[in-house]
This record gives C-alpha cells, sequence and structure tokens, in this order.
C-alpha cells in the first residue's frame, strides 16, 4: 500500500490510495467471503457456490462496491493514526481513479478542520455590570410568591370577570360529540381567553348549580382540521364560583413557604438568594461576552459542512425539547406562522457562531495545553457524588467511558473559562 496527500484549494486534503494486484485481489476475496451467503447459486445451498460462479450470474465487479469502501476505510484508519496532520471533520468522497490488472487507485477528498488564527484572547476589557440587588428585587420576589400561593375560596353570587367558574361541559359540533371537548371539574380563570370565541363571557351573571348552551366559532386555522371555522354548541354546568385570594406578605407566609420563621429572615434569604444568581448570571455573561470578542478577533473559513452538522444539532435539540411539551417541529412552526425550513435557516447565524466559538476555544487549549489530571477528576466524581447522596465508590461504578470522557471534557472546558475570565478584565 501507497498513499500521498496534497492540499486542495478549497482547503480539503486529497488522499491517493494505491493497492498492487495482490491486495487489490485479496480485498475482493474478503468481499465474497462476507457477502457469498446473499446471492443464490443454482445448485449450491446458501454460502457456498465459488466466487467465480457469483461473479458469473451476477456480473465481475459484483463484489467491487464492497472490497473498495472496506478496503478503504481499513488503511484510512492506519493512514489517521499514522499522519496527525490530517483531522477530518466528515466522511471522505472516494471515487476510484484506476482499477486494472495492476491494482487499484482510490482518491478521497477529505474535508479537515480549517486552519485558525486567533486575535488577541488576553487583556480584553470587557463592559459588564453585576445587578445589584435591591430592596425592590426583594418585594417582587416576595410578590411573585405571594401569587404563587394564591389560594382559591368558593363564593356566594354570580360569575364575573376574574372569577374562577369551575365547569362540566360537553362539545358538539352539527350535533355530534368531539373529541377533547369535554371535561368535568374544569377551573376556568374568567377573561383569561383561554376558551375560544367569546365563550368566557358567556358565563358571566351564571351561579353555582346553573345550567347552559354556549355557542361559539372556530378560529380558520384552528389546529385542529376538523373543526378549525366550524360553529359548536357547549353544554355549561357551573359547579362553583371561587376567587383568588392572595395570602398576607408576613411572618405566617414566610413560616409557610421556607424554613425561616419571620418575614426578615426570609427577606435576607431571598435577597442572599438572588444575589447568587445575579453573580451566576454575571459569570455567564462575562464568558459570553469574552467569547464574542474572541471570535471577532479570529481568521477561519469554516466549512459548510460543519455549519450543516451544527445546524441539525440546534433542529434536533429544539425537536427534542417540543417532545417533552408534546409538539414537534412542524407544529411549533404553523403556531409561528412560519415553516420548519424558515425556522432552519434563522439559526444558520447561531449555527456559525457555535461553530467558530469551538475552533477558537479548541486552538486556545491547545497553545495553552490545559490537561486533566487524577485530582481534578476525583474533585468533580466526589462534587456530583455528594449531589446524588451516592458514595464515590457508587457512583463511579456507574460511569462508562464514555461519560467519564464527558466528564473530563467539561473540566477541561471549565478550567478554560476560568482561565479567560482570569486574564481579561
Amino acid at each position: 500500500m501507497n498513499y500521498n496527500t496534497k492540499k486542495l484549494e478549497n482547503k480539503n486534503i486529497e488522499l491517493r490510495l494505491e493497492l498492487n494486484a495482490n491486495e487489490w485481489e485479496s480485498l475482493v476475496e474478503d468481499a465474497y467471503n462476507k457477502n457469498k451467503d446473499k446471492y443464490k447459486v443454482e445448485g449450491f445451498r446458501s454460502g457456498k457456490a465459488p466466487r467465480k460462479m457469483i461473479e458469473k450470474m451476477y456480473g465481475p465487479h459484483i463484489f467491487f462496491e464492497d472490497a473498495i469502501t472496506e478496503g478503504f476505510n481499513k488503511h484510512y484508519i492506519e493512514i489517521l493514526e499514522k499522519d496527525k496532520s490530517i483531522d477530518p471533520i466528515d466522511s471522505p468522497e472516494l471515487k476510484v481513479e484506476k482499477l486494472d490488472d495492476t491494482g487499484i487507485t482510490i482518491v478521497a477528498e477529505i474535508p479537515v478542520r480549517p486552519e485558525v488564527k486567533l486575535g488577541t484572547y488576553k487583556g480584553l476589557k470587557i463592559n459588564m455590570q453585576p445587578k445589584e440587588i435591591s430592596d425592590n428585587d426583594v418585594e417582587e420576589e416576595l410578590k411573585r410568591v405571594q401569587i404563587q400561593n394564591t389560594r382559591l375560596v368558593e363564593k356566594d353570587g354570580a360569575v364575573e370577570k376574574g372569577n374562577i367558574a369551575n365547569i362540566d361541559f360537553k362539545g358538539s359540533v352539527n350535533g355530534e360529540y368531539f373529541q377533547g371537548g369535554s371535561a368535568e371539574g374544569f377551573d376556568l380563570e374568567i377573561g383569561s381567553h383561554s376558551f375560544i370565541d367569546n365563550f368566557e363571557d358567556q358565563l358571566i351573571g351564571l351561579k353555582a348549580g346553573d345550567e347552559k348552551d354556549v355557542y361559539v366559532k372556530f378560529p380558520a386555522d384552528y389546529q385542529a382540521e376538523n373543526l378549525a371555522g366550524k360553529d359548536a354548541k357547549f353544554e355549561v354546568k357551573i359547579n362553583a364560583v371561587k376567587v383568588k385570594e392572595l395570602p398576607e406578605i408576613n411572618d405566617q407566609l414566610a413560616s409557610d413557604v421556607s424554613e425561616f420563621e419571620t418575614l426578615e429572615e426570609y427577606k435576607k434569604h431571598i435577597k442572599e438568594h438572588l444575589a447568587e444568581h445575579a453573580n451566576e448570571d454575571a459569570k455567564v455573561q462575562t464568558e459570553n461576552k469574552i467569547l464574542d470578542e474572541i471570535v471577532k478577533n479570529m481568521e477561519v473559513e469554516v466549512p459548510d459542512i460543519m455549519v450543516k452538522r451544527e445546524l441539525d444539532a440546534i433542529m434536533q435539540d429544539m425537536e427534542y425539547r417540543l417532545m417533552y411539551q408534546g409538539a414537534n417541529l412542524e407544529a411549533y412552526a404553523k403556531y409561528l406562522n412560519t415553516t420548519v425550513d424558515k425556522l432552519r435557516e434563522e439559526r444558520k447565524d447561531d449555527a456559525l457562531k457555535s461553530v467558530k466559538i469551538r475552533l477558537a476555544l479548541q486552538e486556545i487549549l491547545k497553545n495553552e495545553k490545559f490537561d486533566v489530571n487524577d485530582n481534578d477528576l476525583d474533585n468533580y466524581i466526589e462534587k456530583i457524588a455528594k449531589r446524588i447522596n451516592k458514595t464515590v465508590e457508587e457512583y463511579k461504578s456507574t460511569l462508562t467511558d464514555e461519560r467519564l470522557n464527558y466528564i473530563k471534557n467539561e473540566i477541561l472546558m471549565n478550567k478554560l473559562l476560568e482561565f479567560l475570565v482570569e486574564n481579561n478584565k
């Protein structure tokens, strides 16, 4: 086996692999042995037909494609282990330049990691002012807690705007009840516009025990096509009328929602908690601003395939998040009055930026020669084990090689980000 490489104008690397006649024959024979049971030849049991019989029946090149792929991959791995100057970012494209009695020449175009020219990444000045937590911030948080602990209390009298009507309802279109159009004991806030058309308004004035037929029209763009634009009737019964009752902000509330007995102690805790979050936010924003500056200062031609792969990952992540909410990309795009293709196009700049950040960080890691030692790993594992209430040995026993590599990469990235924050003002 002989090979040589050269850099192409598009920055990819061309790999020319030459195999002599014996090497090529060995690859074809291996392909025959691997695939012979797939071909049926009359007079022979499955997998027992001689190679020449199969080639005669199915064509002399029947095993060539598999021989080329398997043979190239075998030598490609060997070449990559030996030649560290080749840093592929995607599978190579293969073509056969020559195939005759003397052997085969395979030419591969390999997309490789682009050359990165880093600009300044130390001594940058970042405009960042951590948020100071004020008494107003504490009061806002207390109001949020107050609203979170709102109680619903039944009242006498009629339904008014802002009340909660507990209802049973059953919907029909043209006299036929439809799926998903009924419920019992449903709490509906009047004026929230949770239900279509003027459904909620038609309940105003009713009292507990009252029944009423409510008439509405589904919007033309309603997500259920069988209901879109249709007139519907809902048979509604009022079970109870409720009002929201906010608890007072006092020692009792503090005691009910926290480990503290007095409001003053709880306020102090809230302020400390908000300050911790503000500091974390400031840290993340600082890191992001530093990375933005580093990307501005770098020079790199990002291959389209890297952007495509990153974009694929972004869209897949979005798909997974929507799945957990019982939706999908198509429904989400329709809700936003757009298409999946347009959503993808809108995220293209984000994908490009992510790739640039990753390339820059890899280059800085190479320059600064960070590593992960056993002490780093032990400290990280101990911290995680404590967080999930396991012993270090118990947690270690669950770690796969893949998970360990992930942990090492995370430690490495944390070291790098700490280094960048320390070396930029």
